[in-house]
């Protein structure tokens, strides 16, 4: 624990009482169902922007990427996190029109028009799985165990919840306001620590002298088979319920395509500052300014507040929260509307009224916080977390999505239930068996079972599961051909 600053514990009060606030000032501001989930389909390019950019920097990119810059330096920029980039420029030139042209609300309803009902419910599942807040919750975990001293499961509990209770009661308008304070809270933090971390450990030469020179190699030291593991995981960005939700939540097709071409500069920049801090905390552990055992996920964490005086400490900190508020609250609501809207409305109740959605959707908002709390416990490092939830989203939902977007003629029901359901059972299946038969590596920080006398790691679950969704595709549209000619 670092001692914090009398001004470090009021800015940071001051920062969870007003996130509170907005969560209560919008509780009865909804007019329907649209309002509550996708704030009535209104958002402007600035608001996107704003949105975006917070949902997807949280804590698990703040310390999930520097986990990977501690251990290996560059490569956590360039093999990690760079491939992203294109893989949002597809989505920002081609994959949003598409979307924003039809009057869907989730990532489900898409599957339905596709597929059917069957498939809806397969990607209802996927989609709730991978939005539960268990990153979220992790990183608040951490962040009350470094920072304030408190039990990570207290951090998890108290942090998490003040996240929670704004989302249950301001809806996707909450969201949205606060993406936009935690977008500006999230930048500045980032600006003004970086000269003071930099000046902390001696500079950038500094660096260089004393770390390692794969450090500096823009492919690392790390197995080929392990980065394009890592590249891929931005396939997600094409299957995001969260990002397919902004798309339906804004005025027009432009207003996303613009929010996306300008957010891919914002991203890359903070990437790029965020993976050399995380270096600077190894160079700071090389010299002996920094304790030993620091932990690789909250390397970031540990060398930022070690070098900003009282005041700055209390504002970075309640930048780390805002990041990571953003994309909790995002997440949980797009579980809840899953819950509501994707499962409960067309399976037991088609004709449910604007007011039980919403009551509904609050429901699947608070279950999935507590799913996410009991994943986030199970899991003993956030990039394998990451990795785990990014392939169950691939695996389940990228190829039935893409195909049917593009290939009209796929559209066959058979098609998108197998692909979607041979994935996901696939992958948890896996995982699950990984997990329990594997031993942990600390040094590779990851499960590891050995298949023929070779080491297969957790995060290589994906080169067996999409491959596996790709052949139930093709599968279930011949057996589709052959019984409807």
């Amino acid at each position: 624990m670092y001692p914090l600053a009398t001004i470090d514990y009021a800015i940071i009060f001051i920062y969870l009482s007003g996130m509170i606030g907005v969560g209560l000032w919008f509780a009865k501001k909804h007019s329907d169902f649209d309002d509550f989930f996708l704030a009535g389909r209104s958002l402007t390019t600035p608001l996107l922007i704003t949105t975006l950019i917070s949902t997807y920097y949280g804590i698990d990119v703040l310390f999930g990427d520097t986990q990977l810059a501690f251990t290996d330096g560059v490569v956590a920029w360039f093999g990690y996190a760079r491939p992203t980039y294109a893989f949002f420029l597809i989505a920002a030139l081609l994959l949003s029109k598409r979307l924003r042209e039809e009057n869907f609300k989730s990532l489900p309803d898409i599957l339905d028009s596709y597929y059917g009902r069957k498939t809806r419910y397969v990607g209802a599942i996927t989609s709730f799985i991978y939005s539960l807040p268990a990153l979220s919750l992790y990183g608040f975990g951490m962040l009350g165990d470094v920072i304030l001293g408190w039990d990570p499961i207290t951090g998890m509990l108290v942090l998490g919840g003040i996240a929670l209770i704004y989302t249950l009661t301001g809806g996707f308008w909450a969201v949205a306001l606060t993406d936009s304070i935690q977008f500006v809270m999230m930048c500045l933090v980032i600006a003004f620590a970086f000269p003071f971390a930099m000046d902390f450990v001696g500079g950038f030469n500094s660096m260089m002298d004393v770390l390692p020179q794969s450090y500096f190699d823009t492919m690392g030291d790390l197995d080929i088979f392990l980065i394009i593991i890592y590249a891929s995981t931005g396939l997600s960005v094409l299957v995001e319920p969260t990002f397919y939700q902004r798309i339906f939540a804004a005025r027009s097709y432009k207003n996303v395509r613009n929010a996306l071409l300008i957010g891919i500069f914002i991203w890359g920049s903070y990437d790029w500052l965020i993976t050399i801090l995380a270096m600077s905390a190894k160079a700071g552990v090389v010299k002996g300014l920094l304790p030993p055992d620091v932990a690789p996920d909250a390397a970031l964490l540990t060398v930022v507040v070690a070098a900003l005086p009282a005041g700055l400490v209390g504002l970075f900190l309640a930048g780390v929260l805002s990041t990571e508020m953003s994309t909790l609250d995002s997440y949980c609501l797009v579980a809840g509307g899953n819950a509501a809207y994707d499962i409960y409305k067309p399976a037991l109740k088609p004709k449910a009224t604007d007011d039980e959605l919403i009551r509904t959707t609050r429901y699947g908002i608070l279950l999935s916080w507590v799913l996410g709390f009991g994943m986030a416990t199970a899991f003993d490092q956030m990039l394998g977390l990451w990795v785990f939830l990014a392939s169950i989203l691939i695996s389940s939902t990228l190829i039935p999505i893409l195909l049917g977007l593009y290939v009209k003629d796929f559209r066959t029901p058979l098609a998108g239930f197998i692909s979607s359901g041979a994935g996901l059972l696939s992958t948890v299946m896996l995982n699950i068996y990984i997990m329990t038969t594997g031993t942990f590596d600390i040094e590779e920080e990851t499960y590891i079972v050995q298949w023929f006398g070779i080491d297969f790691l957790q995060e290589f679950v994906m080169y067996i599961t999409v491959p596996i969704s790709f052949i139930g595709f093709f599968l279930g549209y011949v057996l589709d051909k052959r019984i409807r000619p």
